[in-house]
């Protein structure tokens, strides 16, 4: 979903699960430098108080959220930050280890997207708000399955980039996340 009037939606609440995709589904998240650069951003702008990260898997070719957005935010800016962001950093990284087969190609793809400046990320995501705690709780389940659906892992919880193994106690996973859900009052 685009910007296409999401100030409305946002009026009614600030907890979104959020999906964003690399351009033509390039599975560009093949080493761990470039899942690195996902969850400092993440960690930067959860430290900078713009949102608060309660779920979330990144995966070779896009990702999953759960987020509250803090303050006067929105969850429009917070992922137009984030993505554009990332995808500088992580253009400068492929070019750094000289991958030009991987740039070829998200150069290729990006010029099918309506967006002139799309480098890595498609120019739009996708949003749902989460009103209740069944919606919540289902969302979370989604996230944390979809490594597994994927095989990528044959646990939730040995998927490293994910809040999984946050939620079942086994350790603290690369990203802070609010599993007691404090941010939403709980």
């Amino acid at each position: 979903m685009g910007q296409r009037d999401r100030g409305s939606y946002e009026q009614y609440g600030n907890l979104f699960f959020v999906t964003s995709t690399i351009v033509g589904f390039v599975e560009v998240f093949k080493s761990d430098s470039l899942y690195d650069i996902m969850v400092e951003n993440l960690k930067f702008y959860q430290d900078k108080g713009d949102f608060t990260v309660l779920a979330y898997v990144i995966m070779p070719n896009h990702f999953h959220l759960i987020l509250k957005v803090n303050g006067d935010k929105s969850v429009s800016e917070c992922m137009g930050n984030l993505k554009r962001i990332t995808s500088r950093q992580m253009t400068a990284h492929l070019r750094q280890v000289a991958d030009q087969g991987l740039l070829d190609e998200l150069k290729t793809q990006a010029k099918k997207e309506p967006a002139v400046d799309s480098k890595v990320w498609k120019p739009r995501f996708d949003c749902f708000m989460i009103t209740n705690e069944d919606t919540l709780r289902q969302k979370i389940g989604y996230i944390h399955d979809n490594p597994v659906r994927k095989g990528l892992a044959g646990d939730v919880t040995k998927w490293k980039y994910s809040s999984a193994s946050d939620y079942y106690g086994e350790n603290r996973g690369t990203l802070k996340v609010d599993i007691e859900w404090h941010c939403l009052g709980y």
